[in-house]
Order: structure tokens, then sequence, then C-alpha cells
């Protein structure tokens, strides 16, 4: 989290506000995180690739969710469906509810 909202950001203050941390933890982490990936992280390019792996992580866990969420609601939709009523498809059923 800390090194996507700062490559979102742009900078330690940035990234702090957004992870409602003060700066300075964020420029701790990132020097833990520079340990352990090395000076790569001042190459534009790799930070971009991580921004992307970072972005693609956190779109996989909330399609997640949405799957989870949605398979709760057609369980019980299904359960209490009277004889005859189909019930909405996950995709359609994520929609409706806002998902």
């Amino acid at each position: 989290m800390t090194l996507l909202a700062w490559l979102e950001g742009g900078g330690a203050p940035e990234a702090a506000k957004a992870l409602k941390v003060h700066p300075q933890t964020v420029r701790y982490r990132l020097r833990q995180i520079e340990k352990l990936f090395g000076p790569g992280l001042r190459d534009p390019r790799i930070r971009f690739e991580l921004e992307m792996a970072l972005r693609g992580r956190r779109l996989m866990a909330q399609m997640d969710r949405i799957r989870r969420h949605a398979s709760r609601v057609g369980r019980r939709t299904r359960a209490g469906a009277p004889p005859g009523v189909r019930p909405l498809g996950i995709a359609r059923e994520a929609r409706v509810n806002g998902l």
C-alpha cells in the first residue's frame, strides 16, 4: 500500500495523506522497500512496472470482493426466490447493487 500510494501521489507527503500516517513513516517504509528492491526504484521504467503490478493486484482484490459479495447475495436470492423467478446473474446483480 505504501509503495502504491507513493507511486500514485508522487511523494512522501502525498502518500502520507492518502495513508493517514506521518510523512516520516512513509519515508521509513520506502527505505525498507528500497532495501528489498535495491536502487531500481529510481528507474522510471521499473517504477512504472511496479505501479502497474500493484494496481493490477488491487483491481484483482476488488473483483474478488465483488464476486464474494455477489455469491452471498445470489445464494440468499436463489434460496428465497419464489418458484419460476430466475435470479439475476452475478455481473448484473453487482451492477444493480452498485458494486
